[in-house]
């Protein structure tokens, strides 16, 4: 039986004949389809080799788990309604208590406190790869506010649509 395959996705569609390919043009996802004889000529091809999803399994887990961290930071600096520097940024991810905290009613973030298990030198480790992927950007104020944090647009894209991607900093955290 023929199918139509998505790469992306590495969904397939059985099809009941060849005119039906011409239905099946596109995914879900946008992109677009493949007309295969079988599964199993799928399975062997070139493509599916070079695919994102046939890497090894430790590799996908790591791309997995750190794109998992990275979109929980980039939703709480979504959530923040304040502009906040690297250090206070931190203080929430660690659930920390402070004066500033309070005052805003931080606490109350969906995300407060969810990186608690980080220390604050592996957070900025993987803050910084963040913003060395460009997903966050300092922007410097005055002299007396100093920088803050901000979410790019390229960030807020990963976030909601983004494929999963190689952060980087997984080795240096666990160091």
């Amino acid at each position: 039986m023929p199918y139509m395959i998505c790469k992306k996705c590495d969904v397939y569609y059985e099809i009941a004949d060849e005119n039906a390919e011409k239905d099946l043009k596109s995914c879900q996802c946008g992109s677009k389809m493949k007309y295969y004889e079988k599964l199993e000529d799928f399975l062997n091809s070139k493509e599916r080799k070079t695919n994102g999803n046939s890497i090894p399994v430790i590799e996908r887990l790591v791309i997995d788990y750190e794109s998992a961290i990275s979109r929980i930071i980039l939703q709480c600096m979504l959530e923040i309604p304040i502009e906040l520097g690297i250090k206070r940024f931190m203080l929430i991810l660690n659930g920390k208590e402070s004066p500033f905290i309070t005052k805003y009613k931080l606490y109350k973030l969906k995300t407060y406190g969810m990186l608690s298990n980080y220390t604050e030198e592996q957070l900025r480790i993987i803050i910084d790869s963040i913003i060395e992927n460009g997903f966050l950007k300092t922007e410097y104020k005055s002299e007396y506010e100093g920088s803050y944090l901000e979410l790019t647009d390229k960030g807020k894209f990963f976030l909601n649509v983004g494929d999963n991607i190689e952060m980087g900093f997984l080795k240096k955290v666990i160091k």
